[in-house]
């Protein structure tokens, strides 16, 4: 009988972390979005949770942190290392400070795009979405605030709706890279004052 070919690993791990605050959130999403990628590898909260101990640097506070749930759960009859949820709230209560999140929290939802590019805006916006650690439809709702009303209403002509944050996104992007190229000069659809302003109200539904 042929051997069936096993998964093979996607993406790239984290560096192993160091325990410095400000970097518990990316590191966080780097590690949750690996074993994302990985779960027809990682098929087993044991698998996950215990591959994913080894990403703390040795040596240091948080690395101890690790050791010490190793020893724990290798110490447990049977062996247990709980869940993937039970991991994440022992990480976000030894790593996240409750102020940092609450500070992308209120960046993710006070970075308005106002007449910046698309881009660039979406770039530092996004950067303060992946650090609040705040559900997809969260996300979606301050992503949808934070556009200026020509796009917010042009998004509301779709149908069916985008039930993702990748879908919106990409909608969004979509709306205003066909305005820059057939509506005229950058600014326009977002609601600055020009000779096309009326794009605006003619894009309504």
């Amino acid at each position: 009988m042929a051997q069936q070919n096993q998964p093979r690993i996607l993406g790239t791990a984290p560096d192993p972390y160091d325990g410095s605050p400000d970097k518990a959130i990316d590191f966080w999403n780097t590690l949750a979005n690996y074993y994302n990628i990985n779960e027809g590898i990682y098929t087993t909260n044991t698998q996950k949770v215990s591959s994913a101990l080894t990403h703390f640097k040795i040596g240091t506070p948080d690395g101890k942190w690790a050791s010490d749930l190793m020893h724990t759960a290798l110490n447990a009859n049977p062996v247990n290392y709980g869940t993937w949820g039970d991991f994440k709230a022992a990480f976000d209560k030894q790593f996240i400070p409750p102020a940092a999140q609450m500070e992308a929290i209120a960046k993710m939802h006070d970075t308005s795009m106002g007449a910046k590019d698309f881009a660039t805006w979406f770039l530092e916006w996004s950067t303060q979405a992946r650090r609040t650690g705040v559900d997809e439809t969260t996300k979606m709702w301050a992503f949808r605030r934070a556009l200026p009303p020509a796009l917010q209403n042009k998004l509301l002509t779709l149908s069916p709706q985008p039930t993702t944050l990748d879908t919106l996104v990409e909608k969004a992007r979509e709306f205003e890279r066909n305005w820059q190229i057939f509506g005229g000069s950058a600014g326009t659809s977002r609601g600055c004052s020009s000779s096309r302003g009326n794009w605006r109200n003619n894009q309504n539904p």
